[in-house]
């Protein structure tokens, strides 16, 4: 008796469905269905699309470069991207890209290239020890520091650098950790003061064999960074420099921004770098702005 009275319950309320005879159908998952987007979702994949285009850009002007490490040298370095970053923030849109340049696997420059008010900024570095390095755009010189890019110091109380390259990378994780990076920002009253994040690997390590060690090659070293988020505003560079019984841990640090910076070791102030630095192609920091193309677009 309950199952037949289920039954006809079940008859009568769908007999009497407002749906019946309505042409409202149910769904049915067994015909496609037709792939229609939403104004939101086509905004979405336009900004993926410029975000594409705009990083190609970024991709193709390590290639509109060539640097030497001398006025009078005809081997170009090689350029090696080492950071993807970006920085939200500041309202940057897009992605940007830290490249380093290399003479036998040893940086002597670096530069980070990113999208800000219409340009591709290309903000170059010096990390070579002596001044001479030329960086040239369609044979034209765009580029030529007069001094060296770094001041290196050697780091008080640490070990002599240890005998294999495992050891000594522990010892420059070490290190750089000791130190603590500030961005002092651009206001005038330091109101925009803002503490520097050390990304937790190395940008880029670098050796040789110890035979190939001389008074101008270090054993070791790498480049750290600290950031804002992932973009780097300062990069502390750590060798292992000298011979024999000379050789020891040495740092130098390198702006990689306009804004005021502030590196301290061991809670001691050991570097500082001003506001808004002069813009001159002899200086061992110049950003050069080159406007992007109206088919990629920066916001």
């Amino acid at each position: 008796m309950k199952i037949a009275f289920w039954f006809i319950l079940a008859v009568y309320v769908g007999w009497c469905s407002p749906w019946q005879g309505s042409g409202i159908k149910a769904f049915d998952d067994t015909v496609p269905q037709k792939d229609v987007k939403s104004p939101a979702t086509a905004v979405v994949a336009d900004e993926i699309a410029e975000t594409d285009r705009l990083s190609k850009l970024i991709e193709d002007a390590v290639d509109d470069y060539q640097l030497f490490p001398s006025q009078t040298s005809s081997t170009e370095l090689l350029a090696r991207p080492v950071l993807r970053w970006r920085n939200t923030a500041r309202g940057q849109d897009g992605e940007a890209m830290l490249v380093v340049w290399l003479e036998d696997g040893h940086p002597l420059a670096m530069a980070s290239i990113y999208p800000w008010a219409g340009n591709l900024s290309h903000e170059f570095d010096l990390l070579a020890r002596k001044p001479g390095l030329v960086a040239k755009s369609n044979q034209d010189v765009i580029w030529m520091p007069t001094s060296a890019g770094v001041d290196f110091r050697k780091i008080p109380n640490a070990k002599v650098p240890g005998a294999s390259p495992a050891a000594r990378l522990r010892e420059m994780k070490v290190l750089a950790a000791r130190f603590e990076g500030t961005m002092t920002g651009w206001n005038a009253a330091d109101s925009d003061n803002e503490k520097l994040r050390l990304l937790p690997r190395p940008l880029y390590r670098y050796q040789v064999s110890p035979e190939d060690v001389t008074t101008d090659v270090p054993l070791d070293g790498a480049l750290f960074a600290f950031a804002t988020g992932t973009d780097p505003e300062i990069v502390l560079v750590l060798e292992a420099f000298g011979t024999g019984s000379a050789m020891a841990w040495e740092y130098a640090c390198v702006r990689a921004t306009s804004g005021g910076l502030e590196m301290r070791l061991d809670d001691t102030v050991v570097w500082t770098a001003a506001k808004f630095p002069q813009q001159s192609r002899e200086k061992p920091h110049y950003t050069q702005q080159v406007p992007v193309p109206e088919s990629a677009s920066v916001r």
